[in-house]
């Protein structure tokens, strides 16, 4: 099974005390108790330790581990502060246009989620099948583990998760596929 290690900041790993630089994909067995531990390469984030028993889903305040398919299993890292109180971090904009359009639309931003698309996507739907397309998922995660880039999975509440791809043109999210 691969192990995808995916956080919200810049840090390295200990896996099973072995420090590993990037865990993009990590070969693992599949009933292996597995932990992690992340290293945050700035000073105001604590580490912090995450053991995974197989293939099961964890969730704690700090990260979520979820198994995506047969193959994959995905484990969110977000940073830990030294402090309990205070102004919240500035949150980080997705970067890739998938995760845009998924932020706007769980937002409520549809118009600017509608402006993504191309113009024949957008002729083929209105915004509110735009909507009803996300409405049951919580989370995405982007396959950044392969080179292809267009790949990415919705996660539901439930940690039920569907493989996805999508193809822009001129820079607009042209088509959006469930894979089988």
């Amino acid at each position: 099974m691969e192990l995808h290690i995916k956080s919200e900041f810049d840090c390295v790993y200990l896996i099973n005390g072995e420090l590993v630089e990037r865990a993009d994909t990590v070969c693992v067995a599949e009933f292996d108790v597995v932990y992690v531990t992340v290293l945050p390469l700035r000073l105001n984030l604590l580490p912090y330790t995450v053991r995974l028993c197989g293939a099961e889903n964890v969730s704690g305040e700090v990260y979520s581990g979820i198994r995506l398919d047969e193959n994959n299993y995905l484990l969110s890292m977000s940073p830990r502060y030294m402090t309990v109180y205070g102004a919240a971090p500035p949150s980080v904009a997705p970067s890739s246009p998938i995760a845009r359009l998924f932020s706007l639309v769980k937002n409520g931003d549809l118009g600017s989620a509608y402006a993504m698309l191309s113009e024949e996507l957008r002729s083929n739907i209105d915004k509110n099948d735009l909507n009803g397309f996300f409405a049951d998922f919580e989370r995405i995660a982007e396959c950044t583990w392969e080179n292809s880039g267009a790949r990415f999975y919705l996660i539901d509440k439930n940690g039920g998760a569907k493989l996805h791809s999508y193809s822009l043109r001129d820079e607009f999210i042209d088509d959006i596929v469930e894979v089988d």
